[in-house]
């Protein structure tokens, strides 16, 4: 039921089998984007110490207590992905587009009607909408020769010493029922196995090729309030209710590339749907030190997802020079779980350049060997394990600028987003390039913004302790189109 875990001085990730819960799952859901109103958009999501954006709700509460007016805001986006994915010398490119929902909501900011000289209190805020988080839309194609091993000869070290009938009912015995492994005669009960490639002259050369396909997304539910204290203080809280939807869907194919094959092809299916919704709760400050500068502060707590629901299946095909054909189907599996993300903390500054323009940094911690799995029946000790041996503290770095025009504004941001890995493990590393402008008049705003997310990560077909592969680069660019549309009023 569990994914395999694989600790051997080098931990694999992104491998091939989708059949359960584990550390590539606790880390998809433990870190975000910069998606939101296009103004947040194109300053980076740099916005901390700013406020007064609906973003803001997600990221430092405190911003909340900026709102003098009552607002309405959304924003549509258009999204376009593509992965260039290299594999030992052979590179492919693929890509998918997706229109969602960026944001929405509404902030009543309401003002003391009895305010007295000596209260302090000038403005108390509510707001309610819903976030976007994380988009999981992309298409991966690999392919590549491989002159050393295949997938086979992992389902053949899972399989050595095991009955049959007690095979993995979503890898190994799909195999064993397609004829891809098969027990050696004579083994008796040691059970050992050989694959396809040695029934008839061994291994030579296998192309491979994968293609993987996501869909879904991570939003978030908010529920806020804040206040203005003095037009120097600032304070917010929000309740937030993420819930996600995710699906995987891949296929995997072995070309034999031995003139003297038995086995021709095979193909492996596994189809991988996860929802589940959670809560945590997330406030903040902001102080005015000068009438040009802020800084802010927010804290969140993990999210704890409560009603994880994972469900999977596999089907594999085999084709034989013979003619033969097998199939086989694993049953549909499902298992419910839970899920505790990270904590994360965000120091924030900004210069306000009077009716010039601002710049804005922030600063997040995080640390993502806090994530957690767990459940009732099933005490998720090697994954735990596996989660904070792979993963580190990452410190991300995120500063924008604005430009005041008269009723326009011109917009630019940048954020670093350091590896969420250990050292010696994988890349990750993300960066995002933005720009944006606005107009903007007593009642209504427009904002249009343009962000380029670039990261480098490798993936691996598959691998154990004792058969590795050499890793697939990826290398993912993202394109993200944002407009919003806001009305304030009293």
């Amino acid at each position: 039921m569990k994914k395999i875990i694989l600790i051997a001085g080098v931990i694999f990730f992104f491998v091939a089998t989708i059949t359960g819960q584990n550390e590539e799952d606790a880390l998809r859901y433990s870190t975000t984007g910069v998606i939101g109103t296009a103004r947040y958009m194109a300053l980076g999501g740099a916005f901390g110490a700013l406020g007064a954006d609906f973003s803001t709700l997600s990221t430092n509460p405190a911003g909340i207590g900026l709102y003098k007016k009552s607002e309405f805001s959304i924003s549509p986006s258009l999204y376009f992905g593509n992965t260039e994915s290299t594999y030992n010398g052979t590179s492919l490119n693929d890509g998918k587009n997706n229109f969602a929902l960026g944001n929405a909501g509404i902030i009543i900011s309401v003002a003391p009607i009895d305010r007295l000289d000596s209260n302090p209190l000038e403005n108390w805020q509510v707001g309610f909408g819903i976030n976007r988080l994380k988009d999981f839309n992309n298409n991966v194609k690999i392919e590549g020769l491989n002159n050393d091993n295949s997938i086979l000869d992992t389902y053949v070290e899972y399989a050595t010493g095991k009955n049959p009938q007690i095979l993995n009912d979503f890898d190994t015995r799909l195999a064993f029922d397609t004829y891809l492994i098969d027990t050696i005669q004579g083994s008796g009960p040691d059970f050992q196995y050989i694959n396809a490639y040695e029934y008839i002259g061994g291994f030579s050369s296998t192309l491979q090729r994968k293609s993987i396909e996501t869909n879904g997304s991570m939003n978030e539910w908010v529920l806020s309030g804040g206040i203005n204290v003095s037009d120097k203080f600032y304070f917010g809280i929000t309740f937030g209710f993420p819930y996600i939807r995710y699906k995987q869907k891949s296929t995997y194919t072995e070309i034999n590339q031995n003139p003297e094959k038995d086995i021709e092809k095979f193909d492996i299916y596994e189809d991988l749907e996860t929802k589940g919704s959670g809560f945590n709760i997330k406030a903040g400050a902001i102080v005015r030190l000068l009438p040009q500068l802020r800084v802010g502060a927010a804290f969140h707590t993990p999210t704890w997802y409560k009603n994880m629901k994972d469900k999977w299946s596999t089907q594999m095909n085999a084709y034989y020079a013979n003619g033969d054909y097998f199939d086989a189907r694993s049953p549909n599996g499902s298992y419910e779980y839970e899920l505790q993300t990270p904590w994360k903390a965000i120091g924030s500054v900004a210069f306000i350049l009077g009716r010039s323009g601002l710049i804005s940094a922030d600063f997040e911690y995080i640390d993502y060997t806090a994530a957690t799995l767990r459940a009732g029946d099933y005490g998720f000790y090697d994954e735990n394990k596996a989660i904070d041996n792979s993963f580190a503290s990452a410190y991300n770095a995120k500063v924008g600028a604005e430009v005041n025009l008269g009723v326009f504004q011109v917009r630019g941001g940048y954020g670093y987003y350091s590896s969420p890995f250990a050292s010696d493990i994988n890349d990750g590393a993300r960066q995002t390039f933005s720009t944006g402008i606005g107009y903007k008049n007593k009642f209504v705003y427009t904002d249009l913004a343009f962000s380029y997310t670039l990261s480098n990560m490798d993936y691996y077909l598959y691998g154990t302790e004792n058969i590795s592969v050499n890793p697939v680069d990826n290398k993912y660019a993202g394109y993200n189109f944002m407009f919003t549309l806001g009305y304030r009023f009293e």
